[in-house]
C-alpha cells in the first residue's frame, strides 16, 4: 500500500509492508518543486558538466542530481558513455518561467578540470511558454555534435558526441 501525503512544498511517501507478519513502515522525502527531469548521454568519452541559472533575478531556481538522495548540483560533474547524467530543474514558489540557463559540457584530451578544454558543448536553455522549451546547441573546437529532443511530460534530453 502506498499513499502520498502533501505538506506545502514536501511530499511524503509512507509504505506499509507486511514481513513475516510485522508491520513494517518506511519513510522517503522528495522535493515536489521539480519542474523536468533531464538526462546528458555521452556517445563520445567522458565529459565535465556544469549548470548555471544565467537570470540574476531567479533566486529559487536549482538544479538536483537523479540520485535517491536528489542532492543539490556540484559543479562540475562527469557525464560517460557508461555513465548518463540525470538532472532535475526546481523552481519554487518565488520564481516563474522568466530564465535562462546553460548546460556546458567539456571533453579533454586527459582528464583534468584545471587544463584547457578540447571540445565544448554548450546549450542555452530557456521556455517562450510552459511545454515550449527554447534551446540553442553551441559546440567548440572539434567535431562535436550537440544534440537534444523532448521528452513529453518529463522534459529535454542532451546527447553529446
Amino acid at each position: 500500500m502506498m499513499s502520498f501525503i502533501r505538506m506545502s512544498s514536501i511530499i511524503c511517501a509512507l509504505s506499509i509492508i507486511m514481513s513475516n507478519g510485522i508491520l513494517l513502515a518506511y519513510h522517503s522525502e522528495q522535493v515536489s518543486e521539480v519542474h523536468t527531469w533531464h538526462t546528458i548521454t555521452s556517445f563520445n568519452g567522458s565529459w565535465y558538466g556544469s549548470l548555471h541559472v544565467l537570470t540574476d533575478n531567479e533566486q529559487g531556481v536549482y538544479f538536483i542530481d537523479g540520485t535517491a538522495n536528489h542532492s543539490r548540483i556540484e559543479n562540475p560533474f562527469t557525464v560517460s558513455e557508461s555513465a548518463s547524467f540525470d538532472y532535475g530543474l526546481v523552481i519554487t514558489e518565488q520564481d516563474d518561467f522568466n530564465m535562462l540557463y546553460s548546460l556546458t559540457l567539456s571533453q579533454q584530451l586527459e582528464p583534468d578540470p584545471k587544463q584547457s578544454n578540447s571540445r565544448i558543448c554548450v546549450f542555452l536553455i530557456s521556455a517562450e511558454r510552459a511545454a515550449c522549451p527554447y534551446i540553442v546547441p553551441v559546440s567548440f573546437h572539434g567535431k562535436t555534435t550537440c544534440l537534444w529532443e523532448s521528452v513529453e511530460g518529463r522534459g529535454e534530453n542532451f546527447s553529446i558526441q
